[in-house]
């Protein structure tokens, strides 16, 4: 599985809005651990361009604290799944995130 979470690159905590992310920490995750991970720099004019991103380096799925209706529909579009309400250093929202604590999925 690959997941990757809106970065702070500033403070290393889960980017407050996807809209707004600079750089997507994504986690390359076998047999419920990470196995890898990779800072990508967004570059983004815009939310399409951050989804675009993420199709491109291949998630399935993303992590965020909040999420513009626009972006949930434009995710749900593209077929890839969101989980937001995460408010915490990005590592340690991931491992919850593994080890089964969800906040808001994408049926929210």
């Amino acid at each position: 599985m690959k997941l990757a979470a809106a970065y702070d690159n500033g403070n290393g905590r889960i980017c407050k809005k996807l809209e707004n992310a600079k750089v997507l920490k994504v986690y390359e995750i076998e047999d419920g651990e990470i196995i890898n991970t990779e800072m990508v720099g967004t570059m983004a004019d815009g939310v399409e361009d951050i989804i675009s991103l993420i199709m491109l380096l291949e998630a399935d799925c993303v992590l965020c604290d909040e999420i513009a209706r626009k972006t949930m529909d434009l995710l749900n579009d593209e077929g890839i799944l969101f989980y937001s309400g995460f408010d915490d250093d990005a590592d340690e929202a991931v491992d919850s995130f593994i080890n089964g604590y969800v906040v808001f999925g994408p049926d929210e």
